[in-house]
């Protein structure tokens, strides 16, 4: 029996600038202080342990993000073909409908 669920986590990482960072999720059960590794998107990252500051703006990649859901799904992204407009309704807000 073959199983298709894998371990992954997220990690703030530096932009190839520096000045930009992203959170971008990689395959194993927690970074070991590597320097380097290829995220779940396919870009390779150099990797630092963050700060408190860096895991708090670091945006979600929506890359990684929708690989995760299509893997987690088994059947592709056809079952959320707009994740963003899912997402609206539970925020309680009304901005997102301005």
């Amino acid at each position: 029996m073959e199983t298709t669920e894998r371990q992954h986590y997220w990690l703030p990482v530096p932009s190839r600038t520096g000045f930009q960072w992203h959170r971008h999720a990689f395959r194993g059960k927690h970074w070991d202080g590597r320097s380097a590794d290829t995220s779940v998107c396919g870009k390779p990252c150099a990797m630092a342990k963050p700060s408190e500051l860096d895991w708090f703006q670091a945006p979600t990649c929506p890359d990684c993000t929708e690989l995760l859901i299509t893997e987690q799904s088994g059947t592709g992204s056809a079952e959320q073909p707009d994740t963003g407009s899912a997402e609206q309704p539970d925020t309680g807000s009304a901005e997102g409908e301005r």
